[in-house]
């Protein structure tokens, strides 16, 4: 593997693609049928970012920092999604709720 010097401003970027690829992936759950998921999908995220592998010559004070911005980035993004899901969940509740009747 061949290693390649990126400027900041091309880290960010990739960062912020990276992260609006979860964001999506997160929206999809939601709006969808699969709302229940979100929270599997929270904790994943939130259990598997340590294991990731990175290369053998990547020093571990970068791969620490690395990974603690990677949470930061990622924690407003998790507690979105979350948010969302709960609301949609109430909004399912409530449009299964019974409606009283109208009738006196």
């Amino acid at each position: 593997m061949t290693s390649k010097t990126t400027s900041a401003g091309e880290t960010e970027a990739a960062l912020v693609a990276l992260l609006h690829l979860i964001r999506l992936m997160g929206a999809e759950l939601v709006a969808g049928q699969h709302r229940d998921d979100v929270e599997v999908l929270i904790k994943a995220v939130e259990t598997k970012l340590r294991a990731a592998r990175f290369p053998a010559e990547m020093p571990n004070q970068d791969i620490a920092k690395g990974l603690d911005l990677a949470e930061a980035r990622l924690r407003p993004i998790l507690e979105e999604l979350r948010a969302r899901s709960e609301k949609a969940h109430l909004s399912d509740q409530l449009l299964l709720a019974p409606r009283p009747s109208r009738i006196h």
